[in-house]
């Protein structure tokens, strides 16, 4: 389901106001957020059509209440926890990602198959 455009009108206000009430730059809530400064800038000019987990990120940091939508938000919260402790390991070299993806895909090769991938057989 998505949110209505009443929805995003009425979250774009509450982000508006407890932005302007934070005193907080672009890149200081985009730091704490772990959101780029410029899609700060869009969610908080209410440049946005869905709630994306930049903009939960957002509103989180900004103790702003986001409208229930569906349960897709929280995966993409988890995500974005996940894809924030992958940031913070990485180096930023592409030798550094290589890196990371081997281990991610060492991880995956030890995960036991799904039931319906081995026809119930393990």
């Amino acid at each position: 389901m998505k949110p209505t455009s009443n929805q995003l009108s009425e979250l774009h206000k509450r982000i508006s106001t407890k932005y302007a009430e934070s005193k907080l730059s672009k890149a200081d809530l985009g730091r704490l957020a772990n959101v780029h400064p410029s899609q700060v800038g869009r969610i908080c000019a209410g440049h946005f059509k869905t709630i994306s987990n930049n903009v939960v990120q957002i509103c989180k940091v900004l103790n702003v209440k986001v409208p229930k939508v569906d349960e897709e938000i929280i995966m993409d919260t988890e995500w974005a926890k996940a894809n924030a402790s992958l940031r913070r390991i990485w180096d930023h070299t592409p030798e550094g990602a290589a890196i990371i993806r081997r281990v991610l895909d060492a991880i995956a090769d030890l995960r036991l198959p799904e039931a319906d991938e081995t026809d119930g057989q393990i």
